[in-house]
This record gives C-alpha cells, structure tokens and sequence, in this order.
C-alpha cells in the first residue's frame, strides 16, 4: 500500500472490521474535510477495481468502562460516511481549487456528479496525485507509469506536518544541542578573543570566590577572634587591602573584557547579517514568492542580533557560572555538609522547573514572535503600497488589519509576561526558602558553638552567590528560546537549495550570435497548475518576436524562463544551441536585458540606478543611453540633474519617469538578448513614440522579445506568437495572422482597435 499522506490506522482496523481486505489497498489518502468540507477525518482507499470512501470522527473512550479508579483509554473511529464507487462507474475525474482547500470529483454511471474526497491546503498535492492514480489505473490497468513526487510539507524523519509550510523546521525532530555546535563552528574565526573573554569572566569568578572567603570567614575568625589565636589578629588594614587590590582587579579585567566584546560583537553581527544576507541573495526567486518583505528583514536584523548575545555573553556567563557554582558548593560541602544540604537541596526541584519554563517560554516566544513578523509584513506592506490605499480610500481597513495583528501581538505578549510574571516569582522563593533554612540552622549552630561566626557569614555570602545565578539563568532561558529559533531560521535559509542552480562545468559564451530556441517548454509555479503548457518556438538572432495574450496568459513566464529565474519542469529552452541550463549564470545574465513592467530603482542616484547595468560604464556611455531612452531632458530639468536621489524617502518621478531610467539601464547593459515586458506601458501615447526610434535602434541586430497589450506596436515584428491557457494556438507576422478571420489575435486587433478609437487614439 502506497500512502500519500501520514493518516490514522484506526480507518483501515474500521475497514477490516467491514471484512475488507487491507492488504489489496494500493493507495491511501487521509485529508482533514468531510465531503461538505467539514473539519473531519476522510479517507479514499484506492483497489484494483474500486475506490472507497470513508469518513467519521475519532472519538476518546475508556478502554474498559467497568474498571474503576484511573482507567485507560482507548480511541473509537465512528464512521459518518462509507461509499464504493466501483471504476468502471466513474470517469472524468476533477479537482477544483478553492481558497482554503479543493476537492476530488468525478461523472458517475447515472450521468451525475459526486464529491469523492475534500481537503484542507494541507493535503492538497496528495488529492492531486489520487487523481492521477485513478486515471492511471483506469487507462492501464496498472500503477506502473504512477509516480509520486516527495512530499515537501511534512518532516521525512517523523512525518509531522510542518506548523509554518515556508519553514521546512520540524519541533519534534529540531535538536537544540545540534544548533548550538553548529554555531559553534560558525564562530571558529573569533574562537581566540571568545577564549579570551572566558578566561578574563573565569579570573572574575576566582577574585569573586577569594575575596568573599577573604572578607567573611578569614576577616571575622582570623582578624578580629583574637581567641583564635591567628597571626593575622588585627591585621585590618592589610585585609582591606587584599579585597580593595581583588576588586581593582576584577575591574580592570571587567574593563578589558568589555573591550574585547565591544570589537568582537559588532564585528561577529557584521559577518552574521552578510551571511544570512548572502544565504537569501544565492536562492532561486522561487523561494522569495511566498516570503513577505517584513519577515525576512526582521530575520537579517534581529535574529544576528540574537545570536550574537548567545556567544558572547550568554554562553560565556553560563560556562563562568556554572564553574564558579561548581567550586563554591564543593568549598561548603568541605566546611559543613549539613549546612551545605540546606543551602542547595532545592536546588534541583529548581532547575525541574527551569525546564518546564525552558518548554512554555519557547512556545509563548514563537507565537510572541510570528506576532511581530507579521506586524512587521503588514506594516511593510502598506507603508510600501500607501498610494493605493489612500487611492482607495482603504485607511480605515487598514487600522483595521493593523489592530488586529497588533492586538494579536498584544495578546501574545500579554501571555508571556503574565507567565512569567506569575512563574518567576514562585521559582525565586524555592532558592529563598533555601537562604532562611541557611540563616536560621548556621544561627542555631553558632549558638551551640558548632560554628564560628565567620564560617557562617561565608555559607550567607556563598549561598547567594550560588542562587543569584541560577536566578539569571531564568532570563538565560528567554534569550535561549530567542537564539534557538533564530539559529534554525538561518539554517533553514543557508541549507535550502535554489531551485535554479549553475551547472558544475558551466559553458562560457564568448561570441554569442543570440538564437533562441523554446522546445516543448512545460512549467508551473504550483503543482498540477500548468501556465506553460508545451511551448515551442524559434528566434533567430536579431531578429524581434512578440508575445500576445490575455493577463495571465503567461507571456511573462516565458521571458522568466528565459533569463532563468525559473527552470522549466520539462522541455528545455536554447540560446545559439545550447540550454541555458548549461550556460554559465555571468554569461546568460550579461547578455540578457529585461525591462519589465514592474520597474524598480534603488535608492541612490539616478546616474548610479543608470549605471547599475554597467558599473564601469563612462560619463558618456550613461548620458547616450539616458538621450536614447528619451530620459535625458526630464532629468536635466530635476535640481541636482543626474544626482537627484531618488527612492523612499527622497525625490519620487512618475511612472513614465522610472521607466525610461529603467530602459536607459537596459540600453547601457548592451546585451545581444532583449526582453520588453510592456516595457511602454506606464507611458502616455506621445512618450512611447518619442522613444519608439530609439528603442528600434537598440533592437538593431539584437535578439528582441516584446511583451506588449497594445498590439499597434507589434507590427514589426518578425514574428508574433499568441498565448492562450499556457499553450500557443497561433504564430506568424501581423499579416497572417490577420488574415485567419476566426483567429484570437484577430479578434484580439479588431477589439484593441475599436476602443481606442471610441477613446481618440489613433493606432
């Protein structure tokens, strides 16, 4: 039996107790939706001649309800539906995409429809691929040409589902010691001034330990007990003097340490941050679609800033401490094992409950912290896209959205400082009650003359020092949840594999003429979704093809697929005869130019933003290709000309504006390859035929792909090809196609041509 999904056993015990045999099962899908899309348990069992249905509801009873006292408990499957739809029955199988799930339907004998199988998001792929299990076997027989690609939303190890789909992190299989060591290595450059700092916080501990010893026990038995009989009776002033010496020691060692920390800290956040930075900017764009903004720029903040605290100061003060602790109950179990039991005997109901606290704290941080990621992505959002929402006049929704993740947010932090407001107190009074058992046994025992006053004032001064930092380990454990999770959000980016990755023997392209070939070119951007559908065509070098169709047709995808943001699923796309795949990354991408229609300019100059296709392009170069662009007048009108800063913040040029620098950085880049992705659309009429020449004198020689809505402008192309439903229907110059009369670019013209006439625009 072939599973596609994790599922109960408790429906297949259900099967056999219906006297079906289990074993014939060939495959099983478990989803999460009753057929009326109701939170429930359904199954489809696929069998050679039949698939059956089933759904009910997993119901928790005592394994024997005549036991008395605490009695076992057992699970109950109760079924609300059971049906067999026999293969032969049903044909033309569907699944229809909804929001929140989709759903498994297929023609019966009787002519109607019925709803095999419903489910959440979650099982969505594995309701795909019964689908294709069924055809399979209705046209074959067999489940030979079956295959099922590895499911990528549950931990291979466990097969739990992942809580965050986007996060590929499994909490029952993450390894906590793991992360640390890793990091460890990560931190190997700095492992010199880390040990530095460990040493100047262990000398700290040793100065702490003899100078308590020093002003307590030796101070008031040896130097004030003149009935001891010391040498160092009176001796006062040099006591003083050895605590004073140890204390402007310790400090100077605190200063010294500080100071290293200082350096190594900003330089240890510097090298975390370019790595994460560098981890997203080598992944294929694919992983960036279902990434908002926001999160990802708290993860390349905050989450370097989290680690860094873990190894440079929070590890080194727990290892300091730890040792620190480790001698000072070993000195009070040699001066007074009875004293030392009161001292210390709770301590291990406290560090029982520190793992408890260690569990819930980190449970409420990742909830206190999604909270604040999605804030961060909302607030990101909106502050980006402000002009469509006063366009809209959405304000008043937006606060509303705002409130409700910032209430969300709210509440989540609520919970964890209530917890710990209620939790820390409770933890503290178990070391307390230890520090009146020390006061009140080492009292009587002084009294009965047991002890000397000095030994006491030394297990007072050490059970303090063993107690306050078991109570800095609570807020240890905070910072340790915060680097935990941190830790595994940068691993998750550093191990996950781009998609699109450079050949390990790339080919380098010296002279490239700039042919272009699409073979049976097959892709998607969700599973069972295809929006290129066996696409072939040729380009031959310098010469211009343009691309029409309705939005969404998939004209974009294919200059995606060009460039290589994306690999297709099948086929395989050519320049001068060999796939892309094969061509070195520098080479395909230098001679490729895109202008889309979703033209973005970075922060910066407009000479740099120009200039960003070519850094080491002249003075002349940048103003040629801003003249060719038609950007060049614009932008000598602007105050500062070519330094106007542009982007957030600063001067802002229209739509038309940024395309023309968009273009302007295009024609720099000289590629032999050119895409324009309605590269004109955010121009007025008059605009786009001022830059219309300049424009065919870039294509000049060049490989040209135009993406365009308004058809006028393809008609001198060398040869147009039409994208309906992710295939190619139709291809030829203007003039062929015009002629099929029942043709969708036809249709397509004479509509395009008639509404710009009925608006005054000439084509």
């Amino acid at each position: 039996m072939l599973s596609l999904n994790k599922f109960s056993q408790n429906a297949i015990g259900f099967l056999r107790e219906k006297g079906v045999d289990t074993d014939a099962i060939l495959v099983a899908l478990g989803t999460d939706r009753s057929c009326d899309g109701m939170p429930r348990e359904a199954f489809a069992f696929l069998f050679e001649d039949r698939l059956e249905i089933l759904e009910g509801i997993t119901a928790i009873i005592p394994a024997n309800p005549a036991a008395k006292g605490h009695r076992a408990l057992a699970s109950d499957f109760r079924e609300t539906r059971y049906e067999v739809f026999p293969l032969s029955d049903i044909s033309g199988l569907n699944v229809d995409t909804f929001i929140s799930g989709v759903r498994l339907s297929a023609r019966t004998a009787g002519g109607g429809n019925a709803t095999l199988i419903v489910s959440s998001n979650i099982s969505k792929d594995s309701v795909y691929d019964m689908k294709k299990a069924v055809e399979e076997l209705k046209e074959h027989g067999n489940l030979e040409g079956f295959k099922v690609k590895e499911k990528d939303n549950c931990c291979p190890k466990c097969g739990t589902i992942y809580p965050d789909p986007n996060r590929k992190i499994c909490p029952k299989c993450m390894e906590k010691r793991k992360l640390i060591f890793r990091m460890g290595i990560f931190f190997k450059r700095y492992k010199w001034k880390i040990t530095v700092v460990v040493l100047l916080m262990a000398l700290m501990a040793v100065l702490g330990v003899a100078s308590t010893y020093i002003g307590s026990a030796f101070f008031y038995d040896n130097v004030l007990d003149k009935s001891a009989g010391s040498s160092y009776y009176g001796k006062v002033g040099l006591v003083i003097s050895l605590i004073v010496i140890s204390r402007i020691v310790s400090v100077l060692f605190d200063i010294g340490n500080q100071a290293i920390m200082s350096i190594v800290g900003a330089d240890i956040v510097y090298d975390l941050r370019k790595t994460i930075f560098g981890a997203i900017k080598r992944l294929s764009l694919s992983f960036f679609t279902n990434r908002q903004t926001g999160g990802l720029m708290t993860q390349v903040n905050s989450d370097a800033n989290s680690m860094n605290w873990f190894f440079t100061d929070g590890l080194p003060w727990v290892l300091v401490n730890g040792i620190q602790i480790i001698a000072i109950i070993a000195i009070m179990f040699m001066t007074n094992a009875s004293l030392s039991v009161c001292a210390l005997f709770l301590i291990p109901v406290f560090i029982v409950c520190l793992k408890r606290i260690f569990d819930t704290d980190e449970k409420l941080y990742n909830k206190r912290y999604s909270s604040s990621k999605s804030l961060s992505s909302l607030l990101s959002d909106v502050i980006t896209g402000f002009r469509l929402v006063k366009a809209f006049s959405k304000e008043k929704d937006e606060i509303k959205r705002f409130d409700s993740r910032n209430k969300r947010l709210a509440e989540n932090t609520r919970k964890a400082n209530i917890y710990g407001t209620i939790v820390y107190p409770c933890v503290y009074s178990l070391l307390t009650i230890c520090t009146y058992l020390v006061w009140g046994v080492g009292g009587w025992m002084v009294i009965q003359g047991k002890m000397t006053y000095g030994t006491l004032a030394l297990f007072i001064s050490y059970t303090g020092m063993v107690h306050n930092p078991l109570d800095g380990m609570v807020d240890v454990i905070g910072f340790t949840s915060e680097f935990t999770n941190a830790a595994s959000r940068l691993f998750e980016i550093m191990d996950a594999e781009p998609e699109v990755r450079e050949s390990e023997n790339p080919v380098h392209l010296e002279n490239l003429r700039g042919d272009v070939a699409f073979r049976n070119v097959v892709f998607s951007y969700e599973k069972n979704r295809r929006i290129i559908d066996g696409v072939s065509f040729d380009i031959p070098a310098g010469k211009t093809l343009g691309i029409v169709g309705h939005t969404g047709a998939g004209k974009s995808t294919l200059a995606n697929l060009l460039v290589r943001l994306y690999d297709p699923e099948d086929g395989e796309v050519t320049i001068d005869g060999i796939n892309i795949k094969d061509i070195a990354f520098s080479d395909l991408r230098k001679n490729i130019a895109i202008v889309s229609q979703e033209t973005y300019l970075f922060i910066g100059t407009i000479y740099d933003n120009i200039k960003y296709a070519k850094p080491d392009a002249t003075h002349e170069e940048v103003i040629r290709a801003a003249k060719m662009s038609g950007a060049h007048d614009f932008i000598m009108k602007l105050p500062e000309a070519y330094s106007t800063v542009i982007g957030e913040g600063e001067k802002n040029l229209s739509g038309g504006e940024r395309q023309r620098v968009s273009i302007a950085r295009a024609i720099l880049q000289d590629p032999k390859i050119l895409i324009l992705d309605e590269a004109t659309a955010a121009m007025d009429t008059q605009t786009e035929r001022l830059i219309q020449n300049s424009l065919d004198a870039l294509t000049k020689d060049k490989t040209t792909v135009i993406i365009a809505h308004r058809l006028s402008t393809l008609r001198g192309a060398d040869k147009l090809i039409v994208i309906e439903d992710g295939k190619m229907p139709e291809s030829g110059t203007h003039n062929e196609l015009l002629a099929k009369k029942d043709g969708i670019y036809n249709k397509l013209y004479r509509l395009q041509l008639e509404a710009l006439k009925n608006i005054g625009v000439d084509s």
